[in-house]
């Protein structure tokens, strides 16, 4: 598995938002967002899923139906995140690659497809 390897703190994703650090729980809570362990243990944000569109920082909008497909499909969200950097043949490269490139589609078709 490839793993997140740009992470940046909580409290550093929410200055680049422009919202107060509390509001990145709800965030992750909503599936908009995901943390993973940072290298002090604490939780911290893959830097690839927060965007710069129309000259400001949002999170990567093709990321919120993912997670919540592989949720519906009964992964835990490190199970999703383990998926979602793990290189998948049918796509050619990780699911979090394909995301990036706007394949969203293509991406919860297989993930769909994981809960059967």
């Amino acid at each position: 598995m490839n793993e997140p390897t740009d992470l940046i703190s909580v409290d550093a994703a929410a200055q680049l938002l422009g919202i107060e650090p509390r509001r990145i729980k709800q965030l992750v809570r909503d599936r908009i967002l995901f943390t993973v362990p940072g290298e002090d243990g604490k939780p911290a944000i893959p830097r690839e899923i927060i965007v710069k569109s129309e000259g400001k920082w949002e999170p990567l909008d093709t990321l919120p139906g993912t997670l919540t497909v592989l949720a519906d499909g009964g992964f835990s969200p490190g199970e999703a995140v383990a998926w979602l950097y793990t290189p998948e043949a049918e796509l050619g490269q990780t699911p979090m690659q394909a995301l990036l490139e706007g394949r969203q589609h293509r991406v919860n078709a297989i993930a769909s497809m994981l809960a059967w």
